[in-house]
């Protein structure tokens, strides 16, 4: 199952999934937090509700991977992001809604089973906890936030592998596979060009005012606004801040104070996995320890924790707070070199043994100084910016952007005229669109609310312009109008000739008719699927879209393709009588038909799905 989900899970957790999470990661407490979805509800799936909230957390961790890929906010085409993100949202509540149906479930202990063997959390082959903390920062996700997604993902990987699996295929079905893999197909192709016809049509006034009188729809320019805007951050206050050397020792004079009294401890345990007989098998293992028993030996040989029974049930050093609260309690109670009956954890039962104390190590002055310095004036820095919020609120509240500029020195930037689908960069973060497109800005009178764009990054705005929806006038669009009809009638002429030309073949006629004498149709001769360089794929798949000939009477399709229309005639069709390895043909069938599974699935689960606008 695990190389399956190596081989074949998806989605921004999934795509670094290689290995088993330890235990010991799952039984720590420290920085989790934890906070429900709430908020408007933008998409329903069977019950399963999708939030905002949870659209623009997703969306935020996708434009984090974006952006450390391309570098550039601006190559990002934020509507195609917003689209992706949906649909994975969308297929990840069908799958949470398929899976109870199907009393699928992914349990704590398997999510806990997930990430040991990832190389972004390890060091020195063991999972890290600090390693794992910056990973997941980068991120922008918690430690509870990333094991929520990982479980998403894990039950959507069930819910597609379940489809997989149930693929059944027949002797039948293999021999008609093989037939419609292997059949040859002879016969004539006609490829009639739509712009020949450009120049052999017009079009009148009369056509161009009735058409767009019937279709104003067409020529509505979306919405639009132009922004003049602020950002502050902290780095706004960077030129405010003035860290003195006595600042730096006495920050690093606290940091050794606390390391003085920030204990660390290194313990060893054994975990038995509940169990009906957990207690059982660890009341055992504990007697076989006061006997004397080799403590390291029987970790490595019994305990559940696969991420430390390597070596012996080694923890290493961690501070106060690392663990379980009932592993912690056990713990302090611990004196050295002894050993803990049986700790009942959600997670089983733990024998523990503390090894050695220690305060929690420092760098030296000298190699600490340098960082320390930037921390204290990001710090700084970030106190600034939270104690001048509520003023810069105030001011963009009842006064101008000017004056945020007079007093915070934040520069007025403006926007060229933009609506939602052509928004770039800045402006296409879902939290600046929502805002900008509200009516009760547009006049241009107020300033927007001032909101935290991005992590640590406030902004307001006001409307410059407002356009609002409107159709275009027809003088406007004339030259569209002319060349759609013009088109559209180039299209029914070169229709019109297919079918002519169709007819002509269906009769048992050879060659072309004189309508089509100017044309040259293309011979082909015992042409398989694979085709040849000499005709496009397109043009090949109208060829075998014909049915067989019947009665010794040729069969004919007709089909658009790209900018023309082809005319296929089918003399003969022919059989290889070498029948392909059943094993081959096989899998050829199962993955076809779990394609066609996948795709009857997302029909459903778009179908299921009740988008609210907001």
């Amino acid at each position: 199952m695990l190389q399956n989900i190596r081989d074949n899970s998806s989605g921004i957790i999934a795509k670094i999934i290689v290995g088993l999470i330890a235990v010991t990661f799952v039984i720590t407490g420290v920085n989790f937090f934890n906070g429900g979805d709430g908020g408007t509800v933008i998409a329903e799936v069977d019950g399963v509700e999708i939030t905002e909230r949870r659209f623009l957390e997703k969306l935020e961790q996708e434009r984090r991977q974006l952006l450390s890929i391309l570098g550039d906010p601006g190559a990002i085409n934020e509507d195609l992001l917003r689209q992706s993100v949906l649909n994975a949202l969308l297929e990840e509540a069908s799958a949470t809604r398929y899976s109870e149906k199907l009393a699928f479930g992914v349990t704590d202990q398997l999510v806990d089973q997930v990430i040991v063997e990832i190389p972004q959390f390890q060091a020195d082959g063991r999972f890290d906890p600090r390693l794992f903390d910056q990973a997941i920062g980068r991120m922008g996700m918690s430690r509870l936030g990333f094991r929520e997604e990982l479980k998403r993902n894990l039950i959507e990987y069930q819910v597609k592998g379940a489809i997989e699996t149930s693929i059944i295929v027949t002797p039948s079905e293999l021999k008609r596979l093989h037939s419609l893999q292997n059949h040859t197909r002879s016969g004539e192709l006609l490829v009639i060009d739509v712009e020949r016809f450009m120049d052999q049509v017009s079009v009148s006034n009369e056509d161009t005012t009735t058409y767009y009188e019937s279709n104003k729809n067409l020529f509505v320019t979306e919405e639009s606004v132009a922004l003049d805007y602020v950002v502050l951050s902290a780095a706004d206050f960077q030129d405010r801040v003035a860290i003195t050397d006595a600042d730096l020792q006495a920050a690093y004079d606290s940091e050794v104070a606390a390391a003085t009294n920030d204990t660390e401890r290194r313990a060893r345990h054994i975990l038995i996995a509940n169990s009906d007989d957990a207690l059982a098998k660890a009341t055992e293992l504990k007697a076989k320890l006061d006997g004397g028993a080799d403590f390291a030996e029987l970790a490595k040989e019994h305990s559940d924790d696969i991420a430390s029974r390597e070596t012996g049930g080694d923890l290493g050093f961690a501070p106060k707070g690392t663990f379980a609260p009932e592993f912690e309690t056990a713990l302090d109670e611990l004196a050295l070199n002894t050993v803990s009956a049986p700790v009942e954890t959600q997670y089983g039962y733990h024998i523990i043994e503390l090894l050695e104390t220690r305060a929690r190590p420092v760098d030296t002055f000298e190699a600490r100084a340098q960082r320390l310095r930037v921390e204290l004036e990001e710090r700084e820095a970030a106190r600034l910016l939270s104690t001048s919020l509520e003023e810069f609120s105030n001011i963009a509240f009842s006064g101008t952007l000017e004056e945020l500029n007079s007093i915070y020195g934040v520069q007025i930037q403006s926007t060229e005229l933009f609506n939602r689908s052509s928004a770039q960069g800045l402006m296409a973060q879902e939290a600046v669109l929502r805002r900008a497109f509200n009516e009760s800005l547009y006049g241009g009178e107020l300033n927007a609310e001032v909101f935290e764009m991005e992590p640590g990054v406030w902004m307001t705005f006001r409307v410059k312009v407002h356009e609002p929806k409107a159709v275009r006038p027809i003088e406007e669009v004339q030259v569209e109008l002319a060349d759609i009809l013009k088109r559209q009638k180039a299209i029914e002429a070169a229709n019109v000739l297919a079918e002519t030309v169709k007819n002509h073949w269906q009769a048992g006629e050879t060659g072309l008719p004189s309508d089509a004498s100017a044309l040259s149709a293309q011979g082909f001769n015992d042409l398989s699927r694979e085709g040849d360089d000499s005709i496009s794929r397109d043009i090949l798949a109208v060829a075998f879209a014909a049915s067989a000939p019947n009665e010794g009477r040729p069969s004919t399709f007709v089909a658009p393709v790209n900018n023309s229309v082809v005319v296929a005639r089918v003399d003969q069709i022919r059989f290889d009588a070498k029948p392909d390895s059943e094993t081959n043909l096989a899998s050829a069938l199962s993955q076809l038909r779990t394609s066609q599974e996948g795709s009857e699935f997302w029909s459903v689960v778009t179908a299921a799905a009740e988008v609210v606008k907001r």
